[in-house]
């Protein structure tokens, strides 16, 4: 970067950017950081942990975005994607190629504007779909803002001195960065930060989008009168809801009660990873963004699911 360009976005004169003498290494900094990042993130799963990428492990990275659903603004298209394991399996390795090769340009400063292009893209992915869950450790919240507004300095400043840019002359959308668009990309990487933290948490009025603490369940018709689809879409991701029996309210008034060995579960979506509608220790395993097919009496027009250590027990209608 010259210190003509350098002078115009920071709006000083030429003469007063001797003041950063330092900027470069700063900027470098940033940079390494921010990449190295995105390298061991990508590159764990290639090589430590590559079960992440088998779609039918259960250690697949479709675990945690089946958990990650009930609260993203993306829900339906998460579990669009999980409906199509290949496809499935294809954007992970596709995420983790991304974060592998944006991570290596950012520590070498490798065409560094269009890396940190890719840098904020990967960062917004993130927090669209993990920056909600925040309500348990805001590390995916605090990462996603963080590595934003590194991306967007990246975009910004461009590479530095100490970088395989500067040495051989290249600088891709350096044509591109006018003070107004600075300007405008700084707007932008608060927007981000500010606006989602209000979305999914509240800055006035403190919220959470969904509970960590007590799991909600309902019910969505399979287009069978038999048949109704159970769904979390609430509580914590590190444990699960654990039904103690059913309750049956039919339409007749009556009701029928039904224990785990007698819960019919006719699938459970989105296996193997989220690992429900199974009986363990004598009750039915349900975890966070599960679906569960069961069977429910005739004529049943709701239910009351007894679950354990939760503060309230989930009424679902059937219709």
């Amino acid at each position: 970067m010259t210190a003509t360009t350098l002078s115009t976005l920071l709006g000083v004169r030429d003469d007063k950017v001797e003041t950063f003498p330092n900027f470069g290494l700063a900027l470098r900094a940033s940079e390494i950081a921010m990449g190295f990042i995105f390298l061991t993130g990508g590159w764990r799963r290639f090589y430590n942990v590559p079960a992440k990428h088998d779609i039918e492990s259960v250690k697949s990275l479709a675990g945690k975005l089946s958990q990650a659903a009930p609260g993203s603004p993306l829900e339906d298209t998460i579990h669009w994607l999980l409906y199509k394991p290949a496809l499935a399996e294809l954007s992970v390795y596709f995420m983790s190629t991304a974060e592998v090769f944006v991570g290596l340009a950012l520590i070498f400063g490798f065409m560094t504007r269009l890396a940190g292009v890719g840098s904020a893209g990967l960062n917004l992915a993130m927090m669209l779909i993990f920056g909600w869950m925040g309500y348990e450790c805001l590390d995916e919240y605090t990462m996603s803002a963080l590595g934003f507004a590194i991306s967007i300095s990246v975009i910004i400043f461009g590479s530095s001195s100490y970088s395989l840019d500067n040495k051989f002359g290249i600088d891709p959308l350096g044509q591109y960065m006018t003070k107004n668009l600075a300007i405008g990309l700084t707007a932008a990487s608060v927007l981000f930060t500010v606006g989602f933290y209000e979305y999914y948490f509240g800055i006035f009025n403190f919220h959470k989008r969904t509970s960590d603490r007590v799991y909600s369940i309902v019910a969505e018709p399979t287009g069978k009168a038999d048949v109704s689809t159970l769904y979390v879409n609430a509580g914590g991701s590190s444990t699960a809801a654990y039904v103690n029996s059913i309750t049956f309210t039919l339409d007749d008034g009556s009701k029928v009660k039904q224990l785990p060995k007698q819960i019919e579960v006719l699938r459970s979506h989105f296996e193997p990873w989220s690992q429900s509608g199974i009986i363990r220790d004598g009750v039915l395993r349900l975890r966070l963004g599960s679906k569960v097919d069961i069977r429910i009496p005739g004529g049943a027009v709701s239910a009351k699911i007894d679950l354990i250590d939760n503060k309230k027990d989930p009424v679902v209608k059937f219709k």
